[in-house]
């Protein structure tokens, strides 16, 4: 079963070569073929795409054990009619093995020459992750509690270019109706009982700065997110809140074949904020739910070294800490990841790679199937 795992992600990068559209055979060799250096690429297929794409993966995240998805793609045009990234629409779905699944309508759009920028979605999931609370002490007597969620969300993301600069400001709706049922009756501050039913209907200003060379593998230039996030009753939420969020990411050439980058975020919540809607620190390695209270910061650095011709290694590291104010901040539940990596340069053209990580923590052991950067945004 590990060496069928690992299967996986060598025959995804080969999915391409299926293509059903009628075509010689002399074509579907030469167009996955680069004129330069005659190595497997993608990129005319990927300019040229137009019509539905099948996009199947696998799913590695810990929280949900692993699984397998499928992604129906409709690219609106090629990147050669817009002379840019092409609108995508798709339907997805998901399924793992402790029984979770989930399924949903999703579109990109990218208008009037990536001036405005448009994301939207809604999906049906149901859930089973591990809860292991949300403050500085868990769940105290227990390590872990087996939490499924039956939800449906729907988001909606609209994002103006500001002129001809690489600023953007925009906002995002979100709307989760879900009913949490636990694995067994919990007894903590901020829930009593086994079952919920509760509704998060939030409103979110974003202003966003993004001078990357490349938006799904970027080697120089900057991303800088601030996010303000609102919800309360009169817009169909729970109780009044808020969250502010700032990321930051940045990536520098170091010579011909090192690439640096490091990526700090922080988020602070204000007002009564749902214990399972509290951030949460997100490191490669680390188990998804595990590290979550009022606050979160991490700081994570990746080194890239071009080792031969299309083929990269990588090595990163990462620190994060969820704390509940910051008079208690050592107090907090922190955790410290370690791994390393290696991508396949898939599609010159458009500077994109693709390959796995393979990340660790005091905690837990994941890989990851990527596509372009782990920090994508």
């Amino acid at each position: 079963m590990k060496h069928l795992k690992l299967l996986v992600p060598l025959v995804f990068m080969f999915l391409p070569l299926l293509n059903i559209h009628g075509q010689k055979d002399t074509k579907k060799i030469s167009i996955f073929r680069d004129s330069l250096d005659n190595a497997y690429d993608i990129s005319n297929w990927l300019i040229n795409k137009k019509g539905v794409l099948l996009m199947p993966t696998v799913i590695t995240e810990p929280a949900v054990d692993y699984g397998i998805a499928v992604a129906a793609l409709f690219f609106h045009s090629s990147y050669t009619e817009k002379k840019g990234p092409p609108s995508i629409s798709g339907v997805m779905g998901g399924a793992t093995l402790n029984g979770t699944w989930a399924a949903g309508l999703f579109h990109a759009g990218f208008w009037k020459n990536d001036r405005i920028r448009y994301m939207g979605a809604v999906a049906k999931t149901d859930a089973n992750i591990a809860f292991y609370g949300s403050g500085n002490a868990g769940l105290l007597d227990i390590e872990e509690v087996n939490l499924n969620m039956d939800a449906w969300i729907l988001a909606q993301q609209l994002k103006f270019r500001l002129g001809l600069t690489n600023f953007f400001v925009g906002g995002r709706y979100l709307l989760l109706k879900t009913y949490n049922t636990f694995e067994i009756p919990l007894n903590i501050p901020e829930f009593n009982g086994d079952e919920q039913s509760s509704t998060l209907s939030e409103a979110t200003l974003k202003f966003e700065l993004d001078s990357r060379n490349n938006v799904f593998t970027p080697t120089n230039g900057v991303f800088f997110g601030l996010a303000g996030t609102y919800s309360d009753t009169w817009i169909g939420g729970e109780d009044l809140y808020g969250r502010l969020g700032v990321t930051l990411i940045g990536y520098l050439p170091a010579g011909s074949k090192f690439f640096a980058g490091i990526r700090y975020e922080s988020n602070y919540t204000f007002g009564n904020v749902p214990f399972y809607a509290r951030p949460i620190v997100v490191l490669r390695g680390a188990p998804m739910m595990k590290y979550q209270n009022n606050n979160t910061t991490l700081l994570e650095t990746e080194v890239t070294y071009n080792v031969y011709k299309r083929w990269f290694i990588s090595g990163f590291t990462g620190i994060g800490n969820a704390f509940e104010n910051f008079q208690n901040f050592s107090e907090g539940k922190s955790v410290t990841t370690i791994g390393s990596g290696f991508r396949y340069l898939v599609a010159r053209k458009l500077g994109t790679s693709m390959g796995m990580d393979f990340g660790f923590s005091q905690d837990d052991f994941a890989f990851y199937i990527v596509f372009g950067t782990a920090w994508l945004r």
